[in-house]
């Protein structure tokens, strides 16, 4: 239990001022967006200060922060690359709340924005909490409490979503970069089978890390919460309905069309008209 303060403390100390810096440079920049490139590196942050004050050995620790980092390290380094070095406008989302917060705007943004998004990163952090309790031995067996199955499959969950987050989005950059697909509809490849495959491919990914530790301790099927929590932000809060809010602005008919007949998370094959 005092690992368990001491760890969930200092996360707290490190996310408040790793965000504050972040509301910083957006302030600076006069770009908020780029929050969306500090919210993969503060939750692998959180997962490497809960590991440090855990009791459980390297090889349990490493299991689960390895996959985070580079999760962190692809998507923040794709977010900075192609939004935020190329002076790429502030995301419409951003844009929508500098209009609702008007004169509070950067008050508002670091409450509401940065410093929730830092409350939110904190709420997906079982997964480190058990890891770095853990005992994981290579020479224990698959099995068990100290076994490694649940590591493999985890791993094997992190590298399909991974690998499929990334074909989504260098699909839709290609899409949009071309001049001649304004107004359309990205619906290749993944895109055919969900309107969001990079949100499932994220979800997926977290999969994969919520389920490494399972097998610790009793308690640690708490694990499971992280992909639930993130399914719901995916699904129902911060992804899919601002994605869609503004696609059906900006291409109106076009993507309602594209709704009628493409599943909205999950893949499946687009529903004859």
């Amino acid at each position: 239990m005092e690992n368990l303060l001491y760890s969930y403390l200092a996360a707290v100390i490190f996310t408040f001022f790793f965000m504050s810096l972040m509301w910083l440079w957006g302030k600076s920049r006069d770009n908020y967006a780029v929050i969306d490139v500090g919210w993969g590196l503060v939750i692998a942050g959180i997962a490497s200060v809960i590991v440090f004050f855990g009791s459980g050995n390297v090889y349990a620790k490493f299991a689960v922060l390895v996959p985070v980092w580079i999760w962190a390290l692809r998507l923040s380094g794709f977010l900075y690359f192609t939004r935020i070095r190329t002076n790429h406008p502030e995301d419409k989302r951003y844009a929508g709340f500098r209009k609702d917060y008007s004169d509070k705007v950067h008050q508002k943004m670091f409450t509401n924005v940065f410093m929730l998004q830092g409350f939110l990163a904190l709420l997906l952090s079982f997964p480190f909490y058990f890891a770095a309790q853990w005992n994981l031995f290579p020479n224990s067996g698959i099995t068990g409490p100290n076994g490694y199955l649940m590591v493999i499959l985890g791993w094997i969950f992190f590298v399909i979503g991974v690998i499929g987050e990334g074909i989504a989005d260098r699909d839709l950059h290609k899409f949009v970069a071309d001049s001649n697909n304004k107004g359309k509809v990205c619906n290749l490849g993944l895109w055919k089978y969900t309107r969001h495959p990079n949100y499932f491919f994220e979800w997926v990914i977290w999969v994969g890390i919520g389920i490494i530790p399972i097998l610790s301790a009793p308690w640690a099927l708490l694990s499971l919460l992280t992909p639930v929590f993130m399914f719901i932000l995916l699904r129902f809060v911060s992804g899919v309905p601002f994605a869609e809010k503004y696609s059906l602005q900006s291409k109106g008919e076009v993507f309602r069309e594209y709704m009628s007949t493409t599943n909205a998370f999950f893949p499946w094959f687009p529903k004859q008209k």
